[in-house]
């Protein structure tokens, strides 16, 4: 009589922490990949980021890349007080924005 092979799986399977850090945008990397995260109710809109116009542009005085025709942009309507950064080894470091009309992150 035949009998059905039993699978033996020796790799466990390792679960991702599902992100539930509130409001503000969240870039996220690893794997190889990036991910910029927005909730919804910031009216995430695309904005033509070589155009000075804060209508369908960029704000003119707002900081821009060097080759801002190479990128995509989005305009939200909140502005992040705080920045935290997890470094994939530990802790959490944050950082309060001083002026929330005017900062930049550059992520390399």
């Amino acid at each position: 009589m035949a009998t059905k092979k039993k699978s033996k799986s020796t790799s466990k399977r390792v679960r991702k922490p599902t992100l539930d850090l509130g409001d503000p945008p969240i870039l996220v990397g690893g794997g190889g990949s990036a991910y910029l995260w927005v909730n919804l109710t910031q009216d995430q809109r695309p904005v033509n980021p070589s155009l000075d116009n804060p209508s369908i542009g960029i704000k003119p005085g707002a900081p821009t890349p060097t080759t801002r025709a190479n990128y995509a942009c989005s305009r939200v309507t909140k502005a992040p007080t705080t920045i935290t950064i997890y470094t994939g080894a530990g802790g959490e470091q944050s950082f309060t924005i001083a002026d929330p009309r005017n900062w930049f992150m550059k992520v390399e």
